[in-house]
C-alpha cells in the first residue's frame, strides 16, 4: 500500500476503520521485507510513522527494521565486559592479552573515570574501588614473545606452548597488584612480598584481596591462594599444594573460594579448615546469595544438572538428566529459577526449572543453536542464538512468551556479529561487544551499552527508516545501471538454470560420502568432476600435489578463454571436499554445484575476460588447494583481478531464500546484491568477511578482491562439519537463485572494467596535486572517469579523461580521489581505485 494511499484513507475513513487499514499496511509491509523487498516495506514504515497514529507505531516498526532499545557505543574496540556490583561503572579491556589496558567508564554520563595499564580488573562488592595487575614492560617479556613468534612461524606447537608458559611467569614478574579508588582516580600498589601474583579479586567487601600467585624464583607455575587484609597488607597463604588455580570468584560470605583446577572439575575452598571440595562439573555459577552453585556434569554418557548448597556438608542435588548435553546454567536473581540449555534433535534449546528442578519449561524453539542464556531479572532472559560467527541476542519475556531481538545495527543488510554480553546488576542495561559495522576482518570489535529501560524515539526510527530507504534505492539505480548494457544476456541464461542439472551434482557428490584428503571420496569426486566438465567441452587441469606424506590430492580447474581480453583473468571458485565426519551436502557439495551449474552454462558464452572454474581440494585441512592454486598462479604470473568464492550456501535454514555476500572489496559486494535482486529470487545481507575460508588465500595473495556467497556468518547451519550435514538439509530454491546470482556476477565482473592500479599522487604548489595510475588491462577501454571530494558519494566533483593522468587544482589535505575505467559499452570498473591525500 502506498504513503498517497494510507494518507486518503486518513482523511475518508473513521478511525476505526483506519486504524483496521494501517494493520493491513503493516501486515503487507511485514510480508513485504520477508520477501527481500525492502524499498516497498520501508514505504510503508515510513507513512505510518509520519501518520496521524505515528507515535502508536514506533516500537512495532523498530521491532520490524532493528533495534527497539537505545543503544549507545561506549568504544571502538574493547573485550572482557562487566558492571560494577552496583552498575554505577563498567569496565573493557583492550590491547594485547597479558598487556591489556583496562578502561573504566561511569554509567551515568559515560565519562572514562580511570584507564589502567594492566590486566584481571575487578570491581569492589561496595562499586567504588577496584583491583588490577598493572603490567610493565621488560626484556624478558620482549625475548619469550620473539621465542613465540619464531615458533609459531615455524609451527613448532611444543616450543610456542612452552614459551606461552614462561611469558605467563615474565608477565606476572612484571605485575604489580593494585589498588585503585574510582572516585579520585588514586592507586595504591600493594606489597605481595616476593610472590608473583597472576590473578586477583575482592572479597565481600574493599578491605580483603585474594589472589594466586608463587614465590618468585619457584620452578615451574603453580599457583596457590593467598589472602591479603588490605589495611595491613599482610597477606596469607591459604593453599600449598602444586597446580594451577584459575578463574577465581569469592562466594558472598567470605568462607569459601571457587576456582578452576581442571577441565572438567572445579574447587571449593573452605577458608576456615583449608580443606579443598573438587566437584567434577563445568559451567559453574553462583547464586546470587552464594547459597549454592549450579553446574553441568557428564558421567558414563549421562548429562545432569546439579547444584550443591554451601550449607552443612555441601549436598549435591540433581536437577535434571539427559542423554543430550546439558550445558551454561543460571541462577535468577531471587535464586528461585534455573535457565540452561539442553541439546534437543541436533540443536541447542534454552530451559528454565525452578530451583528444585521439578517444573522444566522449554523457553525456545528455533532451527539455530540457542544457548548462553542468562537472567536479565526474574522474569526476563537473555539468550544468544547462531554459531560463533554470527551470534544474535534475544530478550524473552517469561510472563507473556515475547521476544525481542536486542542488538543491530539498523541497516537493512549489513550484519552485526555480536561476542559477548553482560547485564547490569537491576537489570536494566546490557553491555555488548559487536563488529557493528560488520567488518570482521579488523581486530576491533565495538563495545556497546544497551538501555532496557529506554526505547527508541520517534525522530530517531524516523531517521532510519529514510536512511535506509535512501540506501535501498540507491542500490538499485546503481545496480541496474552496472548491469544495463548486459542485461538481456544476463537474463537468458540464468533463466537456463536446471535445478534438476543441480540436484544431480548434489546427489552424485554426495554418493562418495566424506570428501576429506584422506577419505576415498575425495579421489572419486576429483575423477567426477573431471569427467562431468570434459563432458561440457572444457579440458581440466587437474593440480594434484602431496600436502602431507602417503596423501595425494588434486584441484580441478578449467579455463573459459575471454574473447576480447584473455590476459584479465577472474577465477569462481568452491572447495569441493568435506570434514572426514561426514559427506558435507552444505559445507560444499551445495558451493560445488553451484560453481559446476556456473560452468555448464558459460562453456558456449565466453566473456570479454577469461574465467577459470576452481574446485578447490584440501580446504577442510587447512585452506590447502586454494594455497597450492595461489602458489601456482604467482609462478605462472597470472593476472587475477576479481574472484568469487561460494562456501555453504543450500541449508534449508529458516525457509527463507537468503544469504550472506562474503567481500573483501565493497564493489563487488554492490555489484552481488545487484546481481542478486535483478535476476534471482536470492534475499542478500553482507559481512567484510574472509577468514578461515578460501577467500582468505586470495587475500593472502591478490589482497581486496574477493566476494562470494556464504552462508556464514549469518545463518548459523546447526549441521555445520556434523555427520547431519546431509542432503535432505538442502533448499534446493535456494541453490537455485544462488546459481543464477553467481553466473550473473560473473558475467558483469568479466564484462566490465577491472579495478586500476598504481594510482600516484605527486604533490604541486599549494593544493594542486598530479594523479596518476597505471593503464586498465583492458583491450576496449573508452575513458577514464576520475572523481574527488569527500569520502563519500555526494558532493565529489568530476573529471574525464582518455589519458592516465589529470591534474586536481583544489585539492586540500583530506580530499578523496576515486578514479576508474570505463569501456566502450559504457560500463563503469567494478570498483574505485582510490587514495586520500594527505
Amino acid at each position: 500500500m502506498q504513503a498517497s494511499t494510507l494518507a486518503i484513507l486518513a482523511m475518508a475513513m473513521p478511525a476505526t476503520l483506519f486504524a483496521q487499514a494501517e494493520e493491513t499496511a503493516f501486515q503487507s509491509a511485514l510480508g513485504a521485507w520477508e520477501q527481500g523487498d525492502f524499498i516497498s516495506a520501508l514505504e510503508v514504515y515510513q507513512d505510518l510513522l509520519q501518520g496521524l497514529n505515528g507515535e502508536q507505531w514506533v516500537e512495532q516498526v523498530a521491532a520490524a527494521t532493528g533495534e527497539v532499545y537505545r543503544v549507545e557505543e561506549l568504544a571502538p574496540d574493547g573485550r572482557s565486559i562487566r558492571f560494577s556490583y552496583d552498575g554505577k561503572y563498567a569496565s573493557y579491556e583492550s590491547g594485547e592479552a597479558l598487556f591489556e589496558t583496562t578502561h573504566v567508564v561511569r554509567i551515568e554520563d559515560l565519562a572514562t573515570v580511570a584507564t589502567l595499564q594492566g590486566r584481571s580488573f575487578r570491581f569492589a562488592p561496595d562499586g567504588n574501588w577496584g583491583v588490577f595487575l598493572a603490567v610493565t614492560e621488560s626484556q624478558e617479556i620482549t625475548d619469550v614473545q620473539e621465542t613465540i613468534r619464531v615458533a609459531t612461524r615455524a609451527r613448532d606447537r611444543r616450543t610456542a606452548g612452552r614459551a606461552r608458559m614462561q611469558l605467563r611467569q615474565a608477565v606476572a614478574k612484571s605485575s604489580t597488584l593494585t589498588l585503585i579508588d574510582l572516585e579520585s582516580g588514586q592507586s595504591t600498589p600493594l606489597n605481595v612480598q616476593g610472590t608473583l601474583v597472576y590473578d586477583a579479586t575482592f572479597g565481600s567487601d574493599r578491605g580483603t584481596v585474594f589472589f594466586t600467585g608463587q614465590p618468585e624464583g619457584t620452578n615451574g607455575i603453580s599457583f596457590n591462594l593467598f589472602r591479603m587484609d588490605v589495611a595491613s597488607e599482610d597477606a596469607e597463604q591459604l593453599t600449598d599444594t602444586r597446580g594451577l588455580r584459575l578463574g577465581l570468584q569469592a562466594v558472598p560470605g567470605d568462607r569459601y573460594m571457587l576456582y578452576r583446577r581442571g577441565n572438567r572439575n572445579f574447587t571449593l575452598l573452605d577458608i576456615e579448615s583449608g580443606e579443598e571440595h573438587s566437584i567434577t562439573g563445568v559451567d559453574e555459577s553462583l547464586a546470587a546469595d552464594g547459597s549454592a552453585v549450579v553446574y553441568s556434569v557428564l558421567e558414563d554418557s549421562t548429562y545432569f544438572l546439579k547444584s550443591t548448597d554451601f550449607s552443612g556438608d555441601l549436598s549435591t542435588h540433581t536437577l535434571a538428566q539427559s542423554d543430550s548435553p546439558i550445558r551454561y546454567p543460571r541462577y535468577s536473581p531471587d535464586g528461585t529459577r534455573i535457565t540452561y540449555q539442553r541439546r534437543v534433535a541436533g540443536n541447542y534449546e534454552v530451559f528454565v526449572t525452578n530451583s528444585e528442578g521439578s517444573s522444566e519449561v522449554r523457553i525456545t524453539n528455533h532451527v539455530q543453536h540457542d544457548i548462553f542464556p542468562r537472567f536479565v531479572t526474574d522474569t526476563h532472559l537473555l539468550t544468544v542464538r547462531g554459531e560463533g560467527r554470527h551470534r544474535r541476542s534475544f530478550l524473552h519475556d517469561l510472563s507473556t512468551g515475547a521476544t525481542t531481538k536486542l542488538f543491530h545495527n539498523n541497516t537493512v543488510r549489513t550484519i552485526a556479529p555480536e561476542y559477548e554480553w553482560a547485564v547490569s546488576p537491576d537489570g536494566s542495561k546490557i553491555l555488548i561487544v559487536s563488529e557493528r559495522d560488520g567488518d570482521t576482518v579488523s581486530p576491533e570489535r565495538g563495545v556497546y551499552l544497551l538501555y532496557l529501560d529506554q526505547k527508541v524515539g520517534h525522530a530517531e526510527l524516523v531517521e532510519r527508516i529514510q536512511d535506509n530507504l535512501a540506501s535501498e534505492i540507491h542500490l538499485r539505480e546503481i545496480g541496474e545501471a552496472m548491469f544495463a548494457p548486459v542485461a538481456r544476456t544476463v537474463e537468458e541464461i540464468t533463466t537456463e538454470v536446471s535445478p534438476a542439472d543441480l540436484y544431480e551434482y548434489q546427489e552424485r557428490m554426495f554418493s562418495f560420502g566424506s570428501k576429506y584428503i584422506t577419505q576415498p571420496g575425495n579421489a572419486m569426486a576429483i575423477e567426477y568432476l573431471a569427467e562431468t566438465l570434459r563432458r561440457w567441452g572444457y579440458e581440466p587441469e587437474l593440480q594434484w600435489f602431496q600436502p602431507r606424506d602417503s596423501i595425494r590430492t588434486a584441484n580441478v580447474i578449467v579455463t573459459l578463454p575471454g574473447i576480447v581480453h584473455p590476459d584479465v583473468t577472474y577465477v569462481v571458485s568452491s572447495h569441493f571436499d568435506s570434514v572426514s565426519r561426514g559427506p558435507g551436502a552444505d559445507d560444499n557439495t551445495s558451493g560445488t554445484s553451484v560453481l559446476l551449474e556456473t560452468a555448464r552454462l558459460l562453456a558456449d558464452h565466453p566473456l570479454p575476460a577469461t574465467v577459470k572454474f576452481a574446485f578447490f581440494t584440501g580446504e577442510e585441512a587447512g585452506l590447502l588447494g586454494s594455497r597450492e592454486f595461489m602458489r601456482r598462479a604467482v609462478a605462472d604470473s597470472l593476472g587475477i583481478v576479481g574472484a568469487l568464492n561460494n562456501d555453504m550456501v543450500g541449508w534449508s535454514g529458516d525457509g527463507r531464500i537468503d544469504n550472506t555476500i562474503r567481500y573483501s572489496n565493497a564493489g563487488i559486494r554492490d555489484l552481488q546484491h545487484a546481481a542478486a535482486f535483478l535476476f534471482s529470487d536470492l534475499i542478500t545481507y553482507d559481512a567484510k568477511y574472509y577468514k578461515f575460508t578460501d577467500a582468505h588465500a586470495y587475500y593472502e595473495v591478490y589482497g581486496d578482491i574477493v566476494g562470494g556467497i556464504g552462508s556464514y556468518p549469518v545463518l548459523g547451519n546447526p549441521n555445520y562439519h556434523q555427520a547431519s550435514d546431509r542432503l535432505p538439509t538442502i533448499d534446493q530454491d535456494l541453490i537455485v537463485a544462488t546459481t543464477k546470482t553467481n553466473i550473473a556476477s560473473i558475467m558483469l565482473l568479466a564484462s566490465s572494467p577491472s579495478r586500476i592500479n598504481g594510482l600516484r599522487v605527486t604533490r604541486r604548489l599549494g593544493n594542486s596535486a598530479d594523479i596518476t595510475w597505471d593503464p586498465a588491462p583492458e583491450a576496449d577501454i573508452d575513458h577514464y572517469l576520475v572523481t574527488y571530494g569527500p569520502a563519500g558519494e555526494h558532493g565529489r566533483r568530476e573529471l574525464s579523461t582518455t589519458t592516465y593522468e589529470v591534474t586536481i587544482e583544489d585539492a586540500p589535505p583530506g580530499t578523496g580521489i576515486f578514479v576508474r575505467a570505463v569501456n566502450d559499452r559504457g560500463m563503469y570498473g567494478w570498483d574505485w581505485a582510490r587514495i586520500t591525500l594527505d
